[in-house]
């Protein structure tokens, strides 16, 4: 049982690949990178660090966990990111 489980899921994640990829340009940049994108840059203007540009990727990479490109999920209010591991 759990392998037919398992394939339901690899159906399921590969529908969701091909849905994203037919969507339009707006609709795909909405449900994939904005909510991250929107948090990170909140985050930016809430710290204002010394070096944004890394902080951002750091931020990105921390909380890209939390995301997923489903447009119902809401994204986290967490903003506590360590600016200097990504130097």
């Amino acid at each position: 049982m759990e392998k037919m489980d398992g394939s339901k899921e690899e159906l399921q994640a590969k529908k969701s690949r091909v849905d994203l990829s037919s969507l339009p340009t707006r609709q795909y940049l909405d449900q994939t990178v904005v909510p991250i994108l929107l948090q990170g840059l909140s985050y930016l203007a809430k710290e204002r660090p010394a070096d944004p540009i890394p902080s951002l990727a750091n931020y990105l990479l921390k909380h890209k966990g939390s995301y997923d490109s489903s447009p119902q999920n809401s994204p986290p209010t967490e903003t506590g990111v360590d600016s200097e591991k990504i130097k």
